[in-house]
């Protein structure tokens, strides 16, 4: 499988469960009351947080992921200065998120009532995340310096690249489930 095929693979899965969440919703509907509302100065911070983590992942992802789908899959030139301006902004970004969203995304044993899924999927899609970023990061950290021969810059190259794509899969889905999850809850 190319580097291509996977960018697309990994884009219509998540559009896949992201269509089979909206007919579940559409089928079986949502039911769960309100949980905690921050207020006051932390409940703009974490807008801000979760506004500038998206704008960030969204950045990253399209930077690295657009390129791979035109010409050989490779990134030279301008795409690539663009996507390694954007990987500072997107690793802060990624550190505050996590510590933002961690203790929220703790799983429980009310995670498992059948009525709501949106809870157990976001605390899924967000470790999930997490676990992808560091290797993402670590990798092209350690491209930087010469740590490795040849090949070992080619494979440390190509876990950021696999990696990069499944952060952005399971990011893209952890913000989808929690949008879901603040929209339903801002209903009750």
């Amino acid at each position: 499988m190319t580097y291509s095929s996977a960018v697309t693979t990994v884009f219509v899965l998540t559009l896949a469960i992201v269509a089979a969440d909206v007919v579940l919703r559409l089928m079986f509907g949502h039911g769960r009351k309100a949980g905690y509302r921050p207020s006051g100065l932390f409940r703009w911070l974490r807008v801000a947080v979760n506004v500038a983590g998206l704008a960030a992942l969204a950045a990253a992802a399209i930077t690295g992921l657009v390129p791979a789908l035109g010409k050989n899959g490779e990134m030279t030139g301008a795409a690539l200065i663009t996507h390694v301006t954007m990987a500072p902004p997107f690793a802060i970004v990624a550190v505050i998120v996590a510590l933002f969203w961690a203790h929220r995304n703790r799983f429980t044993g009310g995670d498992w009532n059948a009525s709501y899924h949106a809870a157990p999927l976001r605390k899924f899609f967000f470790w999930l995340a997490v676990a992808f970023a560091v290797p993402t990061l670590v990798s092209i950290l350690a491209a930087m310096f010469p740590l490795a021969d040849t090949e070992g810059q080619a494979n440390l190259i190509r876990i950021h690249r696999y990696c990069g794509l499944f952060l952005a899969g399971s990011g893209l889905l952890f913000a989808y489930f929690a949008l879901m999850a603040w929209w339903e809850g801002s209903k009750d």
